[in-house]
């Protein structure tokens, strides 16, 4: 029997974001309460606030939009989740992808460092030094496993923000960049929740982004097909 569990963290006016970046606000526009004919709300949200899928365009002005990207990128037969616990700054290495035969077949990868435990509770330390991608591994992953079509990780950021501008952004490039690899790019999200993963034999996933015609990202709803 199928069980669907979605790993996308809920939008709402308090929700953790990088201090970095805008807070989310909702705004009450129409109310029943208030003599209006509907409840109605604006939303304000930075595109790479809570979880979202990064496109090509994030980091090339020539790479494709969220819009452009066929659908069935966001279809997928084979998920396989990669429990890696790792400490502040540490990094998803070579060797660790290597060593599990599984990512073999998968075509999309979801890294569960443990760090997703430090989201509502610390978001100072979630925002901080959190794992990440070594450059060496978003490199192995491009280059060496064809069948991968994404890769989702429970932080802020596919890559170290302490590295990534010296580096020119190297983990974001090694998975979207079209003009380095002979491979097609390889979608990357960010900000996800892999508790409801966990113990769990996983079957398929799908994600539903919003087309926002000509940009870089979008908030997205990732639900997984769990075997009970």
């Amino acid at each position: 029997m199928a069980r669907y569990v979605e790993i996308s963290y809920p939008i709402h006016e308090a929700m953790p974001v990088h201090p970095a970046l805008p807070k989310v606000v909702l705004e009450p526009r129409e109310r029943l309460d208030k003599g209006d004919d509907w409840n109605g709300s604006l939303l304000s949200i930075y595109l790479h606030a809570g979880t979202h899928v990064d496109a090509p365009w994030h980091h090339l002005n020539d790479g494709m939009g969220i819009d452009q990207i066929p659908i069935e990128d966001f279809i997928y037969k084979n998920p396989v989740m990669l429990d890696v616990p790792l400490a502040p700054n540490e990094f998803v290495s070579v060797d660790v992808l290597k060593a599990d035969a599984a990512l073999q077949n998968a075509d999309l990868i979801i890294f569960n460092t443990g760090h997703w435990r430090y989201r509502d509770s610390d978001i100072e330390k979630y925002s901080g030094d959190f794992p990440a991608v070594s450059p060496e591994a978003a490199e192995y992953l491009r280059t060496e496993m064809p069948n991968v079509k994404a890769v989702a990780i429970d932080t802020l950021s596919i890559e170290n923000l302490n590295d990534a501008k010296d580096n020119g952004y190297f983990v974001h490039h090694a998975f979207l960049d079209h003009h380095k690899y002979e491979e097609p790019p390889m979608l990357i999200y960010e900000d996800i929740n892999p508790e409801p993963l966990i113990g769990k034999t996983l079957k398929s996933a799908f994600t539903t982004p919003l087309r926002i015609t000509g940009h870089d990202a979008s908030v997205v709803n990732i639900v997984v097909e769990t075997v009970v």
